[in-house]
């Protein structure tokens, strides 16, 4: 069984590799002339952006559960941090649906101030909401290495997104991103949430 945030996953990683095939066509169809490479940075970025819309999708949905009593878990100590005024909001709400709203609405509002695409970021999420050592269950020994492998992705995404993945050994030129690295990189993420989506049913 997965999440339901699993299906919005699928199709928001989809999207990734549309990106690459768009770009692996308009590379054939020019000969070189046109610069596929920013297609595949896309489809990178797109990647991560599925990773970090699914966590927040499922510690979301997880936290609302806890706080309407529909999920037995234990969550760490973390803080999310609701203002009290969301608090008072949330416990005065007079029906189950009005509370679930409020909660939803606020716990949203929440944790759109954070990202979840380092694994650090996404362990300490989850744990929040009750889903516990997360790498380790869901990867056992490979746990350290697909850790490793995403934190190197998401390196790739900030340099993309910050510095607009110039090559700071040579001026005027983009550190090289072939079809075959976005692949690589897609697969890393979709391989992440496949493995931890089955923790957070």
């Amino acid at each position: 069984m997965a999440t339901a945030r699993f299906a919005q996953f699928g199709r928001d990683i989809s999207r990734a590799r549309d990106m690459i095939g768009l770009g692996q066509s308009i590379g054939g169809m020019t000969h070189g002339r046109v610069d596929d490479s920013d297609l595949y940075r896309f489809a990178l970025l797109q990647s991560v952006a599925a990773l970090d819309s699914y966590v927040h999708g499922v510690t979301l949905d997880r936290a609302v559960d806890l706080l309407m009593d529909r999920v037995q878990a234990e969550p760490s100590a973390s803080k999310i941090g609701l203002h009290f005024g969301a608090v008072r909001t949330v416990l005065a709400a007079t029906t189950l649906a009005d509370r679930e709203i409020a909660a939803r609405t606020y716990i949203a509002e929440r944790l759109a101030k954070e990202t979840f695409q380092k694994p650090n970021a996404i362990g300490d999420a989850l744990a929040t909401v009750g889903i516990k050592k997360v790498w380790t269950t869901a990867f056992g020994q490979e746990a350290q290495s697909r850790m490793t492998d995403l934190s190197l992705v998401v390196a790739r995404r900030d340099r993309i997104v910050h510095e607009c993945d110039n090559d700071v050994t040579a001026i005027g030129s983009l550190m090289p991103l072939s079809a075959t690295d976005a692949v690589a990189a897609v697969d890393i993420v979709e391989g992440v949430v496949g493995g931890i989506d089955p923790l957070c049913v």
